[in-house]
């Protein structure tokens, strides 16, 4: 019943609007912008698996809408057990607050293909959302490596890996303020003024990533120093790496390029990656080079769907970025991901 409602003021709401084009350059604003109140569209967003699978969210996502905005660090209880701060002024901090989940392709990719006792990387960690994800998989056997060059976006990760840690909900965690990049030394971190509302729009400055720049947006940069790695010498004895997931911003063909021995060692079983360029771009010609086949991450109702060889749908105004993955194991994966109910968060973890 609450899902033909939702779907009856959707319909009637989208004979109403204006229909504008998009540049898909502009996903990351759209995706972080907080939406209105209590609109016609928030009521008609709840029929979606995240809602009605968690019929409980769907009143919790009403209540904190009528609210007055908060400005203050809140805790969140992801799906998985884990206790998050987060900054509901924020808009990434505002997703977490009112879904309880964030990007959910990402989320359930993540969390079928790392697995108990894996070594994993967090590439562009943020605030811990996706090291949390991958903590809880790989369990008290395994390692999450997390890299994240931003000072403030670092204490942040800091503060809520030292909560999981006291509460040993943990493996072990490996926290490194540094950018994965093609070589190790320094680079200059853009920080806009935007990054006030929209903690990830910090970015690495490089060739490419300042085509792609939004101008609007990225107005008032000041400019850090930061520490740069690659994965080939951070794991450089040998090391097996089971799950690498990107979100760079615009910097993620460097980070692969410092994982090159690696990949073409084999020793990255999954590369979870973000890649705003339509398909093929860059990063998916160097993956593919090097033997990995490359797949969008696309969703339906309940669950994940592989768009082989090709980009997911292009979804912008509900905020879901294009996200792939690369493996040298492709039938296998596919399996993997698409079968069964969401199991990150619905029923399909204890089916």
């Amino acid at each position: 019943m609450i899902l033909d409602s939702c779907r009856n003021l959707k319909l009637e709401w989208a004979r109403c609007r204006v229909r504008t084009t998009v540049d898909p350059r502009n996903f990351r604003f759209l995706r972080r912008a907080r939406p209105k109140l209590l609109t016609i569209d928030s009521l008609a967003g709840v029929a979606k698996p995240e809602y009605i699978l968690r019929p409980h969210q769907i009143a919790r996502r009403l209540w904190v809408e009528a609210l007055p905005t908060k400005s203050q660090f809140t805790k969140v209880w992801l799906p998985w057990g884990y206790p998050m701060m987060v900054n509901p002024a924020e808009s990434i901090g505002w997703a977490i607050y009112s879904r309880g989940i964030y990007e959910m392709p990402l989320t359930e990719a993540l969390w079928r293909l790392a697995q108990p006792g894996d070594i994993v990387v967090d590439g562009g960690a943020n605030i811990g959302y996706a090291t949390s994800i991958l903590a809880a998989r790989v369990g008290t056997q395994g390692k999450v490596h997390s890299f994240e060059p931003d000072p403030r976006s670092f204490g942040e990760l800091q503060r809520n890996v030292t909560e999981w840690e006291e509460r040993g909900q943990r493996g072990a965690f490996v926290l490194h303020k540094a950018a994965l990049g093609a070589q190790s030394g320094t680079a200059t971190l853009q920080v806009p003024a935007s990054f006030e509302w929209n903690g990830g729009r910090a970015r690495i400055e490089n060739a490419a990533a300042e085509e792609d720049a939004i101008s609007e947006l990225d107005r008032g940069i000041t400019k850090l120093q930061v520490k740069l790695v690659t994965l080939d010498e951070a794991f450089s004895q040998g090391e097996h790496v089971s799950v690498v997931k990107l979100d760079v911003e615009g910097f993620e063909l460097d980070a692969l390029k410092g994982m090159e021995q690696m990949l073409r060692e084999r020793r990255i079983r999954y590369v979870v990656f973000e890649e705003l360029r339509d398909y093929p771009a860059p990063t998916h010609h160097f993956l593919r080079d090097l033997g990995y086949s490359v797949f969008g991450l696309d969703h339906g109702f309940f669950g994940i769907k592989c768009s082989v060889d090709r980009g997911p749908r292009v979804e912008p105004i509900s905020g879901l970025p294009p996200n792939y993955v690369a493996t040298y194991e492709p039938e296998k994966t596919v399996r993997q991901l698409e079968h069964g109910l969401w199991k990150s968060f619905g029923p399909g973890r204890y089916l």
